[in-house]
Formats: structure tokens, C-alpha cells, sequence
């Protein structure tokens, strides 16, 4: 399809190229530690912007410099147009990276779906390891057989995969260690995150992996040039995990940064901007107030008002 004629993309340095975007605040688990991505469902909006209002932002997106998009809810699996929102992107950027962010507690057919459109690879979340513990963090213990068959068509389709671990606490590390000790002879990278709702940091879950699994034998730190670099711990037996060893409040790359209430606690490993699932365009998950409509911009003026809307408050936004 031919794209309409847009002004230019802002210059280099008011270009943030990494997107996550809530495609639906649904989900179909219910995880104690959820938060939501800083996006809480609002009455009549869960099920996120209908297609004809998402395809021209995420065409915005592109327009603006990003080429990283992390697909996100709630479950963006439980979206049926989510091909079709996948399509979008590739279209307008065949070089985009698309990822998504599942709890697996879907059919299998959701997941080839997504490939199939476009997508270039997949987190899955690990809301527990065990069938116990899966049914403890999550509510819903009949999600767990869905999961499991997730992880299996994950592997099969030979992407890289990463599988995300909330560690809320020593009594976390026997079900961990479940966890890594599977992942050590397979192609999977482990993400260990903390429960951003508690004072756990990058040196409590360092101190947990030793605790679980015994020295690594190699530790080294990867830039990112879309977000903030990663610790990468690795064992003699193939065993690689994710650490994210710096925190988005002592970056503080926003200008709104520096006097923000909440900067003491803000434990993000990323730097990003969202698009919720009623169309703002956000920098963090802590702070609602901070935030434009590109929903409205687009419906008052189309594509070319949400581009100028977009960088407009980047403008005003970054450090």
C-alpha cells in the first residue's frame, strides 16, 4: 500500500527507536505481581484501539524512527487481529524488530499466527516453573498445560527465545533452580526480573543466581542501542541468564527526570516510550500524568497531527 506523504522524521536526536505497545489490557491469568506495564485498563478500552485506529499510529511510529516494537498487555496473543497488527509493521519497516511478551496461556495456533504475519521472536514469561507454583502466582491452573505446549512450539519454531522469571524472594529459588537447570541444556536465554513492586534490585538477584546455581563462569555487559545494556551471566554448562543492571531513575534520560516524586523508586531495566492501549504516548510506567493522545491527534488531524503530536512531545519530553 502507498503511505500517505508525512513531514520528515524528527532529527537523530529527538528519535526514541524502541515502542512498547499495549495491544490489549486483557488477559486471561491473573499474576499477583502483575503491573500492567503502568497501563491499567479503563472501562470500555480493555480490549485496546480498534484496528483502524492502531495501523496509522503504529504507521506513525515508524515515521518517527522506531524500529524496535515489543507487542504487549495483558495477553497481545488474545488479540485475533494481531497479524494484522504485526502486517502493519513490517510493512511500513521490513527491517522492524517485533517481538511479544506472552504468558502462553493461549492455544498454539495464536503463536503461529504471529510468525507467520511477521514476527521476529518471542518472551515468554514464566509465572511460575512448577505446576504448583504456576497455579499460585497466576489463579488459573488450567493455563499451565496451554503454557507448556507454548514453550514447545516456541522451541520448534528456532527464534531466539527468552523466558522471563519474577523473583520475588528466597522462597522463589527452589522453583527457580527448576527453571535454570532446564534451561542449561537448551537454546533459551533466561531474563531474570525483580518484582518491581518490592525493594529487590540487580545485586539481590545476582546474590539468588549464586545461591541457585553455584559461580558462572563468564559475566560481560551488552550494549543495546535501543534501551539500556544487560548483564549477561553465563555457566560452564551452557546456562546464559539476563540481568538488568541499571535502573531507568538513575539514568534519568526524561526531562521530567529530575524532579519526578517517584524517581527514588524506579526500578524500569529499560528505556522506552508506550503507546497504551487507549493511545497515549507514555515514557515510563509510573507516571500517567505524563503523556500525550495520539489518539486524539489522529482523529482531529490524521496521520500528519499524530506524527507532529509525536515529536512535539519528545521535544518537551527528553532530557
Amino acid at each position: 500500500m502507498n503511505l500517505p506523504a508525512l513531514p520528515l522524521a524528527p532529527t537523530r536526536s529527538l528519535v526514541v527507536p524502541y515502542l512498547r505497545v499495549v495491544v490489549t489490557a486483557r488477559c486471561s491469568l491473573a499474576c499477583t505481581y502483575c503491573h500492567a506495564e503502568g497501563d491499567w485498563a479503563t472501562a470500555g478500552n480493555a480490549g485496546g484501539l480498534p484496528l483502524a485506529e492502531l495501523q496509522p499510529l503504529l504507521r506513525v511510529a515508524v515515521r518517527a524512527g522506531v524500529r524496535k516494537v515489543k507487542l504487549l498487555g495483558g495477553e497481545p496473543l488474545l488479540r485475533g487481529d494481531l497479524p494484522e497488527i504485526i502486517g502493519t509493521l513490517v510493512e511500513a519497516a521490513p527491517d522492524i524488530d517485533v517481538s511479544l511478551i506472552t504468558a502462553g496461556a493461549v492455544p498454539t495456533s495464536k503463536i503461529d499466527a504471529a510468525f507467520a504475519a511477521g514476527l521476529t521472536r518471542a518472551n515468554l514469561s514464566i509465572h511460575g516453573w512448577s505446576e504448583a507454583e504456576f497455579a499460585a502466582r497466576t489463579a488459573r491452573p488450567a493455563g499451565f498445560a496451554l503454557r507448556a505446549a507454548i514453550l514447545d512450539r516456541l522451541l520448534a519454531h528456532g527464534r531466539f527465545l527468552k523466558l522471563n522469571y519474577v523473583y520475588r524472594g528466597p522462597h522463589d529459588e527452589s522453583d527457580l533452580a527448576g527453571l535454570l537447570d532446564w534451561a542449561a541444556s537448551r537454546p533459551v536465554t533466561v531474563g531474570l526480573l525483580d518484582d518491581l513492586g518490592q525493594d529487590i534490585g540487580p545485586q539481590t538477584l545476582l546474590e539468588a543466581l549464586r545461591r541457585t546455581r553455584g559461580a558462572w563462569s563468564e559475566a560481560w555487559e551488552e550494549p543495546d542501542p535501543m534501551s539500556l545494556p544487560t548483564l549477561i551471566v553465563r555457566w560452564s554448562d551452557g546456562l546464559r541468564v539476563e540481568v538488568k543492571n541499571q535502573r531507568l531513575g538513575n539514568v534519568a534520560p526524561w526531562g521530567s527526570c529530575a524532579n519526578c516524586p517517584v524517581r527514588a523508586r524506579c526500578g524500569e531495566g529499560i528505556h522506552a516510550l508506550r503507546l497504551t492501549h487507549d493511545g497515549r504516548l507514555r515514557p515510563c510506567l509510573d507516571r500517567p500524568d505524563i503523556g500525550v493522545s495520539l489518539r486524539d491527534a489522529l482523529r482531529s488531524g490524521g496521520e500528519p497531527a499524530a506524527l507532529a503530536t509525536w515529536t512535539r512531545f519528545l521535544k518537551e519530553t527528553l532530557a
